[in-house]
């Protein structure tokens, strides 16, 4: 007997370029201002056709993620800090509760991670997450912190050593997309570095519990930044 199967969904090309370099944006490995590759660069690295990649851009201009400029020192670029800033709160007001399923589905898989990565995780993702943890304590602005948090987090999902735990670590911070913009940025800075810097001598120490503690603590900090929007 057959059970939950649904009708197949066809989705075209461009779709999928769409889905990916938001998700880059969403996680903050794309910066602010940042400039694309080349289209050329791009549409190989993402393997798709030049065509199917420019209709992917136009989406995603539309959707206010990227502008493109025209002239000598054109080319497409990720939309200013501002502008996403306004994207990720629209999001967060417009679906409080599904931001609450995200939530709850972020908790479940890094939680895992976590408990797992105490006891597996090895050298090179201890190496990353410390370089993240540097980049911590040396950012200067909103966007280099986002980024150098989602690569302390997508280390300790690979350091899980479990790629369904890793991937749906990486669907959740995708899923959440936070604004960047934060009061007292000096401060946050500050909590974020001691945070972490805790939780990576948890791992180190392989103390599962502590280092849960630390991640219901960055949990519990991201839900009172989507209340205080929904509010």
């Amino acid at each position: 007997m057959l059970w939950g199967l649904r009708p197949v969904q066809t989705q075209a090309a461009y779709n999928l370029a769409v889905d990916k370099l938001r998700r880059q944006i969403h996680l903050g490995l794309l910066l602010p201002n940042e400039r694309l590759p080349s289209e050329r660069a791009l549409a190989e690295e993402i393997n798709i056709a030049r065509v199917t990649l420019r209709e992917a851009l136009r989406v995603l201009e539309g959707n206010k993620y990227i502008v493109i400029k025209r002239g000598q020192h054109g080319g497409a670029f990720v939309e200013k800090l501002e502008v996403l800033d306004q994207v990720a709160m629209f999001r967060i007001s417009s679906d409080r509760a599904g931001m609450m399923r995200i939530l709850e589905f972020r908790e479940a898989n890094e939680q895992a991670a976590i408990r797992l990565a105490t006891t597996r995780a090895t050298l090179p993702e201890l190496k990353r997450m410390r370089a993240a943890l540097g980049q911590m304590r040396d950012a200067r602005e909103p966007a280099s912190l986002k980024q150098a948090e989602t690569m302390f987090t997508l280390a300790m999902a690979d350091a899980a050593h479990n790629p369904l735990i890793s991937h749906a670590v990486e669907d959740g911070l995708d899923q959440m997309f936070l604004p960047y913009f934060v009061a007292e940025f000096d401060h946050w800075r500050s909590v974020s570095t001691n945070l972490y810097s805790k939780l990576l001598g948890a791992i180190e120490a392989q103390n599962a519990d502590q280092a849960a503690a630390v991640v219901g603590e960055i949990l519990a900090r991201d839900w009172v930044r989507v209340k205080a929007i929904t509010v």
